[in-house]
């Protein structure tokens, strides 16, 4: 049986994943520079295992939903997930620790749709607040930008990936306290407010899209911020500060999301990220001083914390009984895809035009709030209550 209260079980595993993921993003593109990848070779080694995750991210909802063990699918996906990882540092040569690092995302990425899909069901419950608990990932997110910048420069080069080993172990110790127990009765979707609509399909469709462009604009980000950062003369701490101060504005969000979510609605919350990513990216194209890099960073509270806010919300309202997982882990899905190609063309776009390649950010951008704007005016369901 557990020994934490459901939210202080779930909010540890975020924990644990997130750490890891908050070493990874700044540092693993820094990690391949040190190892003599250029920009194109370290946009193709990052796009690898996002090309893996296509093949197996659906699938890894699809076996949450399907076991209706969602406590044992996280330990077992973040003990692979450690194993590989384990690879990528032991690895002899640059083949063995692409097929590694493809393994590792294999198990790695399904796994956030799947405590995603947990939590909700247990805020369904009543046991949580989603947003509140949601926060511990981003502040974790913090404590590995931080780890990394300031301890990795006095380790070893692989201390990279073992600081990523030790998140994935304990997403695994935290996991086993989750009370395992199936996401959501199967069944048909479920009619809000006891009407059925056939508009919620499509709202589910364009609202997915929508929340993939958006989430994909930060492609150049991910790939190229920390290496053009360390070139502007910032050191590692500087990066790791950056990079936490945008999260840091990601878990204030947090901190009133459900309160956010309820007024805004999902449609809303995404138009939101899209358009604070058109002013964010737009602006870091053309390379501001630092002061102001640090306040177009606090803008990833909404072109992350907003657009991952409404994908869950979006989800939660509109994905059948007992398709959660599997539907958290489609819209993982179509982002991976989206954020695949913009970091396989991150590359090249990053050679030929510099900073420049953050206007495609921004027109990606643009056209996620576009979507989601399309998503919005289409027609809502109505309760007999509201004389809808």
């Amino acid at each position: 049986m557990p020994v934490l209260a459901p939210r202080h079980a779930i909010a540890a595993v975020y924990v644990g994943l997130f750490f890891g993921i908050g070493v990874y993003m700044p540092f693993f593109p820094v990690w391949l520079q040190a190892r003599g990848f250029d920009a194109s070779w370290i946009a193709f080694a990052l796009a690898v295992p996002m090309a893996a995750r296509l093949f197996t991210m659906p699938l890894g909802g699809l076996i949450a939903d399907r076991s209706g063990r969602p406590r044992a699918t996280l330990m077992l996906y973040a003990l692979a997930t450690a194993l590989c990882f384990a690879g990528v540092a032991l690895a002899p040569g640059t083949t063995s620790m692409l097929i590694a690092l493809a393994l590792a995302t294999c198990f790695w990425q399904p796994s956030l749709p799947v405590i995603d899909a947990y939590a909700v069901s247990r805020r369904k419950l009543g046991q949580l607040d989603y947003g509140r608990v949601r926060l511990w990932g981003s502040l974790s997110f913090i404590g590995g930008n931080m780890a990394g910048g300031l301890l990795l420069g006095l380790l070893p080069g692989d201390a990279v990936i073992w600081f990523i080993v030790a998140g994935a172990l304990i997403t695994a110790g935290a996991s086993a306290l989750l009370e395992e127990a199936p996401l959501a009765p199967r069944g048909a979707r479920p009619a809000r407010g006891g009407v059925t609509t056939p508009s919620l399909t499509a709202i589910l469709a364009v609202g997915i899209a929508a929340a993939a462009l958006v989430q994909g604009s930060h492609g150049v980000l991910y790939a190229f911020a920390s290496v053009h950062w360390r070139a502007l003369g910032y050191s590692d701490a500087v990066i790791g500060l950056l990079w936490a101060v945008g999260v840091l504005a990601e878990v204030l969000l947090f901190r009133v999301g459900t309160r956010i979510t309820a007024r805004l609605g999902p449609e809303r919350l995404l138009m939101l990220g899209g358009l604070a990513g058109v002013l964010r990216f737009g602006a870091m194209a053309l390379e501001p001083p630092l002061p102001l890099l640090a306040g177009l960073q606090m803008l990833h509270g909404l072109t992350f914390g907003c657009t991952y806010l409404g994908t869950v919300e979006l989800v939660a309202r509109h994905a059948p009984a007992g398709r959660q997982a599997g539907t958290q882990a489609l819209a993982s899905w179509a982002t991976a895809i989206v954020m695949t190609g913009t970091i396989l063309l991150s590359g090249p776009l990053w050679t030929a035009f510099g900073a420049g390649a953050f206007y495609t950010s921004a027109l990606m951008a643009l056209c996620g709030a576009a979507l989601a704007f399309v998503a919005w005016l289409r027609p809502q369901p109505q309760s007999a209550a509201s004389g809808g």
